[in-house]
């Protein structure tokens, strides 16, 4: 009865972590998935795995490639919390066998709260999670008996470290359980502090041959962004979730409720508006008042790279998703913006830059079809003028000076 309670009490959990990201946060989950650029190479793995910290990072940005689909965001969200607040509730009642479940139960629920809360600020990465979670998988492995597992938590303090990260300091914690037993407490304390130290060497040694700070290294690399408050407000998620969506009817429900801050939400509120046949082009266009001011943030100037390009103005919807690219957080790069500037090269005759991003956009998972029909009319540039997309809007460059805003 008690074991069957616990997993239906956590899978009431995950249900919940479900339903917020899916219906309060959906704008985040999609957020994550335009920030960062998945490839399916070994050159990228190996990238990701020559770095502290690589392998969480890399299974994180795996998962977050099926974020695309905020269902399917949500979903893993909710797993990957349950799993830690399963795996901690495991190790508790290992470690204190003596405590009551009824409070050791509850208190296993708060690393993943923890973890709910810190997701919910876009400059924590999803390697965090993974990594954590991944660092509990590992105590789980770990011999139940003093001696084993004292020689298991000592080889996997290095191991652990290079495969997910300075979190792996849990392992060194979780050894202070034998602490309550009948062992010699100093003697557990000074082990505990041994492997704290080897992990401390471990970063010491490991600052020497990365690119990253030794700052950078104690924090995580890729467990925050490095650069903070760069992708933007919950505000500017919500409005380029809603435009990416084409609900133009929900933009202006949202921005009658509350008048928008951010002035690129302003601009999406006004193409929903030339959507819905509230003003017309020309109203459109003169709403745009020093566009360049808005781009405030990744995520801003994506939004604007998208207006840009609805309007028709191929090369400033370019150079902002250009901004957007440069900005991105710890450097990633972005699948969406290499379709936007596919995209824009297609429409401007640029083939060769068009082929250089539909390779890469080749070696991912859901941008893979898209890519290769693009690679059709980069290829065959002839055929543009009869898509009904791209060939409208190539009339229109041809035909038209490029317009300056300021």
């Amino acid at each position: 009865m008690k074991i069957k309670l616990q997993i239906a009490l956590t899978a009431l959990f995950g249900v919940l972590a479900f339903s917020f990201w899916l219906f309060v946060r959906p704008a985040v989950i999609m957020e994550r998935e335009a920030l960062q650029l998945f490839l399916w190479n070994g050159d990228y793995l190996a990238e990701r795995l020559a770095v502290p910290g690589g392998f969480a990072r890399y299974v994180g940005e795996f998962l977050v490639q099926y974020f695309l689909f905020d269902a399917a965001g949500a979903a893993i969200l909710a797993l990957v919390l349950s799993a830690v607040s399963w795996f901690f509730w495991t190790l508790l009642h290992r470690s204190v066998p003596s405590v009551s479940e009824k409070i050791l139960f509850p208190i296993s629920f708060l690393p993943a709260f923890v973890l709910w809360f810190l997701m919910c600020d876009m400059d924590t990465s999803m390697t965090l999670p993974v990594a954590v979670l991944l660092t509990l998988l590992l105590m789980w492995l770990l011999p139940e008996k003093k001696t084993p597992s004292l020689f298991g938590s000592i080889a996997l303090v290095p191991v652990g470290y290079w495969l997910a990260g300075p979190v792996i300091l849990l392992v060194a914690v979780w050894h202070l359980r034998w602490l309550h037993q009948p062992f010699n407490k100093v003697m557990v304390a000074m082990e505990s502090t041994a492997m704290a130290l080897l992990l401390v060497v471990c970063v010491l040694v490991s600052s020497y041959f990365v690119p990253y700070s030794l700052e950078n290294m104690v924090k995580g690399i890729d467990y925050r962004s490095i650069q903070g408050d760069k992708i933007g407000t919950l505000e500017m998620m919500e409005y380029d979730y809603l435009q990416r969506k084409l609900a133009w009817e929900k933009v202006l429900e949202k921005a009658n409720r509350v008048e928008p801050k951010a002035k690129a939400c302003h601009h999406i509120v006004s193409l929903a508006k030339y959507y819905q046949h509230e003003i017309s082009p020309d109203e459109l266009k003169m709403s745009l008042y020093k566009p360049f001011t808005a781009l405030t943030s990744t995520t801003s100037a994506m939004m604007m790279s998208d207006l840009f390009f609805q309007m028709g103005f191929v090369n400033f919807a370019q150079r902002t998703m250009f901004e957007a690219m440069e900005s991105m957080s710890n450097y990633n790069k972005s699948a969406r913006a290499l379709c936007r500037l596919t995209e824009t090269a297609i429409v401007t005759g640029q083939y060769e830059v068009a082929l250089k991003y539909i390779s890469i956009l080749e070696e991912t998972l859901f941008y893979k079809r898209w890519a290769q029909k693009m690679r059709q009319l980069a290829t065959h540039p002839e055929n543009i003028k009869n898509h009904p997309k791209y060939g409208a809007l190539q009339k229109i460059y041809g035909e038209t000076e490029d317009m300056l805003f300021i």
